[in-house]
């Protein structure tokens, strides 16, 4: 089946500094042994990533440089799939669906629930827990 993967995956595998790194690692060495099924994410991911590159490594063209690589370069390992519009009002309803006081989810989240259920994926590959009790997730 295949994997979604959220920004805090893909921040974690190239930054050394991110306390997930090491995890991150050996979740690559998992999805290349076990999945042959396609691996992506959407565009509102590498959105929200490139931002927490460009905020965390203050504008340093070297770190955008390397996740450019990993997005569209020769690190790269997953697919970017558009959303069509009505899509987006589909991942509104499960922003609406899935947020309360306790569980704060961004759009960007929802729209990885969203497509989780669209393509019927075995797992998130997230570090973050606010998916939990939702979806599974990789961690």
């Amino acid at each position: 089946m295949t994997v979604i993967i959220d920004s805090n995956y893909f921040f974690a595998l190239k930054s050394r500094r991110d306390k997930n790194h090491q995890r991150s690692l050996e979740l690559m060495n998992e999805l290349k042994e076990n999945y042959n099924k396609p691996i992506i994410t959407n565009y509102l991911v590498i959105s929200e990533l490139l931002t927490l590159v460009n905020s965390r490594f203050k504008g340093n063209a070297y770190y955008l440089d390397e996740y450019f690589k990993l997005i569209w370069g020769d690190d790269n390992f997953f697919k970017i799939v558009q959303l069509l519009p009505e899509q987006y009002k589909e991942s509104y309803e499960m922003l609406k669906k899935y947020t309360n006081p306790k569980r704060l989810l961004s759009f960007v989240d929802a729209s990885l629930i969203f497509l989780t259920n669209k393509v019927n994926a075995r797992a998130i590959l997230s570090f973050d827990n606010h998916f939990d009790g939702i979806i599974s997730r990789l961690y």
